[in-house]
């Protein structure tokens, strides 16, 4: 009982002396408990600390790339072919673009040439670290036509090859093998 008693003094004497710290009046002390003033020296220099993030950005580290490996990016370290692409003009052409590694891109372009009709191509292409531009060779394309109740029939299928760049203005230009023109579709992000 003692220990107790001894204990829970103990405790009030330091609860008392938290209680005043940082007042420049003297606290009183619970009645029976003597608490000793004790002087402040001079306060520690508080250090200033860099938050984790900046030091982060500061140091720039490059991976390194596998084998084989090419790694196409803007200078933001974002890939500057993978996202979502529309067609400029008529706005009816969406493209997907996905980087699979090592050089390579999955694309998957629709084009809807009315309510009832689209077109859709599907392809692997390759990155040409010569020219910037992405090729493909046997790429899959099919016209496909709705009916009334949604259901669709695909009208025309073949096999497809052509090149996205991109220009200097970061726009996407297409040419495919699927229209006979020599004129390149132009995509948007």
């Amino acid at each position: 009982m003692k220990k107790k008693i001894v204990a829970l003094l103990a405790s009030a004497a330091v609860l008392a002396m938290l209680a005043g710290c940082g007042s420049s009046e003297e606290g009183s002390a619970p009645s029976g408990v003597e608490v000793e003033n004790i002087e402040t020296t001079e306060e520690a220099p508080v250090k200033e600390e860099t938050p984790v993030e900046e030091e982060a950005s500061e140091e720039k580290t490059e991976e390194a790339q596998p084998e084989g490996e090419v790694d196409v990016v803007l200078d933001e370290g974002i890939d500057k072919y993978e996202g979502s692409w529309y067609e400029e003009i008529a706005g009816r052409g969406s493209m997907e673009i996905g980087p699979m590694g090592d050089g390579k891109y999955y694309i998957e372009v629709n084009w809807g040439s009315s309510a009832a009709e689209m077109a859709a191509w599907r392809f692997t292409a390759l990155y040409d670290s010569e020219s910037g531009d992405l090729t493909y060779e046997d790429g899959s394309y099919q016209m496909i036509t709705f009916d009334e109740s949604g259901n669709e029939t695909v009208t025309e299928e073949k096999s497809v090859h052509g090149v996205l760049h991109l220009n200097d203005e970061g726009k996407l230009e297409w040419t495919d093998s699927a229209y006979d023109s020599d004129e390149p579709s132009v995509f948007v992000k």
